[in-house]
């Protein structure tokens, strides 16, 4: 009877590995897991005060400056999506959430999804960063109304990686910001945008929220 009982837990217990692998794989792999984007957006919002009042007291931050920064107005939206491939299997993902001011982009929050997207599942991701130089080509792309994908391949891509979008891809200096938009008719990325995230995020200034709001 008690072995029978051991028997039982553990195959119980094998199949809930095995249910809970398999849903973060399908997560990395396929579609992600939209649900936590609210507690995702809300840290991404909580991140960007701290850095900023990092910045006013002198301390260490991502902003070089917040003298052009008004956190009453400022705003976070999006995501959209950073993929990073290491030959035919995609190693990472990340989100980038833009940060604007009346409309005008001051740059992104880059939140990585870590091991199989997992914090898509969790609500909750260890490693965030603010980019400040990709505004001007942000402002280009969404001016055009052209949906974007971070794109990166191990061992082919410098830095900063690849902007992709349909029919174009963006550049910009990690240096002083300078930017193009290329054309390229090869990169089509909104059926990735559309499977991964869903229709509404081709437009990654969708879904504005003053940050002071999320962050109460």
């Amino acid at each position: 009877m008690m072995q029978r009982r051991k028997r039982f837990i553990k195959g119980l217990s094998l199949l809930v590995v095995l249910v809970i692998c398999g849903l973060l794989i399908n997560n990395w792999i396929f579609k992600l897991n939209t649900m936590r984007l609210p507690e995702l957006k809300k840290q991404a919002a909580q991140y960007v005060v701290q850095q900023y009042n990092a910045c006013k007291n002198g301390s260490k931050s991502d902003f070089t400056s917040v003298d052009n920064i008004n956190l009453e107005d400022t705003e976070i939206a999006g995501p959209f999506l950073g993929v990073s491939k290491d030959g035919p299997v995609i190693m990472n993902i990340t989100l980038y959430w833009t940060i604007s001011s009346h409309g005008v982009l001051i740059g992104t929050v880059e939140q990585d999804l870590g091991v199989f997207a997992i914090s898509a599942f969790t609500g909750s991701s260890s490693e965030l960063w603010i980019q400040t130089r990709n505004a001007g080509l942000l402002q280009e792309m969404n001016k055009q109304k052209l949906p974007c994908l971070v794109w990166s391949v191990a061992g082919e891509n410098g830095w900063p990686p690849s902007y992709r979008s349909d029919g174009y891809y963006g550049r910009y200096s990690p240096a002083d910001g300078d930017f193009e938009v290329i054309k390229e008719d090869a990169y089509h990325v909104s059926e990735i945008i559309n499977f991964r995230l869903g229709e509404e995020h081709l437009d990654f200034m969708a879904n504005p929220e003053r940050i002071l709001d999320l962050t109460k």
